[in-house]
């Protein structure tokens, strides 16, 4: 009964808060019925951005840049963000001015630009109350489920695109929603009082199984490996601080793996064929193809071939693209020297801030920073809206764990 009266109170406070309403809705949206990267975006993705500008308002956006310009206190991860998101819109799009690009690459890069510098937007609107905040949390989470439910059952009828490559498991949303169940799972076994906690243990569990059992569908050797590095180093620092405690969690791990050892060599053994038949899949060559195309002029290495550029990547058979499967080198082809630099400046700010987090709060640190790190470097999922939801998440929980950010913003 209390648990009903404090949910219709969340429910009638939140619709107190229209622009937060808009932002719910495009964000459910975005989970139930979107992609991270649509080949073909219709209605959906047309509503969804109409719902987020609405939620943010243009005012807000003019707000933002205003606030830059005018007012000297800023936070490093706000100059950083405000300086890159200046640059890409100016000097890339000029560069691509006179060249023959394509305009469906064209208007993915920009888009995935925005993406980029997606927190610069959302942070000061979210930072305006708590209850943002906390609400974003729990739509972060439902969206990687969704994901990973969508993976798992493809044939519900109201999802669209069904026929599409949705990329769905790649979804850095995906993996974050399984570390931080998964590590749940780990802080009430280590943490366990009494006997209502072991409900929460099931339920954990239960739900860390749903984007474990997509990303196994569509296997992601990196997303594996980067749950196991997340528990150990969960497990180090509860040993660090209360070795007793780890003791429970240890014994329930064996028991676990004896009984499940069949499903846990499977996925070792698929890890080692996999890497054995593709190893790092051509992202050395890729780097290498790129650095090819663009060091053939100063002019080109310091500002790059510009939004819609395109090369042959040996990644994908040599095939012409648009895109690469590091961030670093996806924004060394496009905006060259300065550009990553910048980009390399701002992911500084905010992964800095994801390394704090592992020793304030461990179970959202290692959740925050395998998704973050990932997409920099191995594949292309920096693309996506999920990208920037992820950043803006890390800077909201270093304000909420005693971050430095302009409390003005």
């Amino acid at each position: 009964m209390r648990f009903t009266v404090r949910l219709l109170k969340c429910g009638l406070s939140i619709c107190e808060d229209y622009r937060l309403c808009f932002f719910i809705v495009a964000l459910f949206l975005y989970g139930t019925l979107s992609s991270p990267t649509p080949d073909n975006p219709n209605i959906v993705e047309l509503s969804i951005a109409v719902l987020f500008i609405t939620a943010l308002g243009v005012s807000g956006l003019i707000k933002g840049l205003r606030h830059f310009f005018l007012q000297q206190k800023q936070s490093l991860w706000q100059i950083a963000g405000y300086t890159l998101l200046c640059y890409g819109l100016v000097i890339p799009s000029l560069v691509t001015l006179g060249q023959e690009v394509s305009l469906q690459v064209l208007i993915r890069d920009v888009i995935a630009f925005g993406f980029l510098c997606f927190p610069v937007f959302v942070v000061p609107f979210l930072m305006q109350s708590p209850q943002r905040q906390k609400v974003f949390e729990k739509l972060i989470l439902f969206i990687g489920l969704a994901f990973a439910l969508r993976v798992v059952f493809l044939d519900f009828s109201f999802f669209t695109q069904a026929d599409a490559l949705l990329y769905l498991a790649n979804s850095p949303l995906v993996l974050l929603s399984s570390i931080y169940l998964v590590l749940r799972v780990g802080h009430k076994t280590a943490y366990f009082k009494r006997l209502s906690d072991a409900k929460w243990f099931v339920i954990y569990a239960m739900l860390a199984l749903l984007p474990m059992l997509a990303m196994y569908i569509d296997f992601q050797r990196a997303s594996f490996l980067a749950i196991a590095f997340a528990a150990i180093s969960y497990g180090l620092l509860i040993f660090i601080k209360t070795p007793v405690r780890i003791v429970l969690p240890v014994c329930i791990l064996l028991a676990l793996l004896v009984v499940f050892f069949p499903y846990f060599q499977v996925v070792i053994e698929s890890i080692v064929v996999k890497t054995s038949k593709v190893g790092l899949n051509m992202r050395y060559q890729e780097a290498i193809a790129v650095w090819s195309v663009v060091s053939h002029s100063p002019f080109s290495m310091l500002f790059g071939l510009g939004w819609g550029a395109e090369f042959s990547s040996p990644a994908v058979g040599n095939l012409n693209v648009g895109y690469t499967h590091s961030l670093l080198t996806y924004v060394f082809l496009k905006a060259g020297l300065i550009g990553l630099g910048l980009t390399l400046f701002y992911l500084f700010c905010i992964g800095q801030k994801a390394i704090k987090l592992v020793f304030v709060d461990p179970v959202w640190g290692n959740a925050l920073i395998w998704p973050f790190i990932i997409p920099v470097t191995l594949y292309a999922s920096y693309k996506s809206l999920d990208f920037g939801l992820i950043m803006t998440l890390i800077v909201l929980m270093d304000i909420g764990s005693g971050g430095k950010l302009d409390k003005s913003a």
